[in-house]
């Protein structure tokens, strides 16, 4: 539970999309966001991640650049401050959202937020049915080998996540560009994000099939972190 009755900063980048429950790692660095951290941690530490429209370039250092129209609203878990102002935050999602209302009075920006209810399942035997697909693909052959790898099987067996968090988790996991992570963001219907989680694993399976073997050395594809 979140309370989006006061203003929340708005984080708009062109490349960079947030899913709740994935972990965001951020380098604070432009003046004007290192005010908004600063107001941040001595009061809420919410964030809501937005994307920017094409065509921002011009308007990138005002308050009026054009953003997509669903925000991630995300939680600063960790942050240091380096000894020039820079910070280095872990910002982790937690819903999606809408921006009502800005609020630019300050140097960054400032929504009113609506968070956008999710079309999920509303029994718990619909919510298995859904759970029982994500491990139905995490065992297809081509798939198995690195759900093991990634620990993607042991998020989506426990029965402790939201099914609906399974889904965002992996997504984030699997999405290798921004594009496809931003249309998980604006997809409201669970039952449509599971089908492109899905077609989103095979792929991302069949890339790390095909990648060369010099790269079997490197720290790739990334595991699943424990929280």
């Amino acid at each position: 539970m979140i309370d989006l009755r006061r203003p929340v900063p708005i984080f708009p980048l062109p490349n960079c999309v947030l899913l709740p429950r994935a972990i965001l790692p951020l380098h604070i660095f432009e003046p004007r966001y290192r005010d908004m951290l600063a107001d941040c941690l001595n009061s809420s530490p919410l964030i809501a991640m937005a994307v920017l429209s094409p065509g921002y370039e011009e308007k990138y250092y005002t308050h009026i650049a054009a953003i997509r129209p669903v925000v991630c609203v995300g939680e600063i878990m960790r942050h240091e401050k380096l000894d020039d102002g820079r910070y280095n935050i872990l910002l982790q999602g937690i819903a999606r959202a809408t921006v009502v209302s800005e609020d630019r009075e300050k140097v960054y920006r400032r929504g009113i937020l609506k968070t956008v209810p999710c079309c999920g399942p509303s029994k718990a035997c619909e919510a298995m049915s859904l759970r029982m697909r994500v491990l139905a693909a995490l065992d297809e052959p081509r798939v198995r080998g690195l759900a093991n790898q990634c620990g993607w099987r042991r998020v989506a067996e426990s029965e402790e996540i939201p099914v609906g968090d399974v889904v965002d988790f992996l997504a984030s996991g699997v999405s290798c560009d921004a594009d496809t992570t931003l249309k998980f963001l604006e997809e409201p219907d669970l039952g449509r994000r599971m089908d492109m989680l899905v077609e989103a694993m095979r792929k991302y399976a069949d890339r790390h099939e095909a990648a060369p073997p010099e790269s079997a050395g490197k720290p790739w594809p990334r595991r699943s972190g424990c929280n």
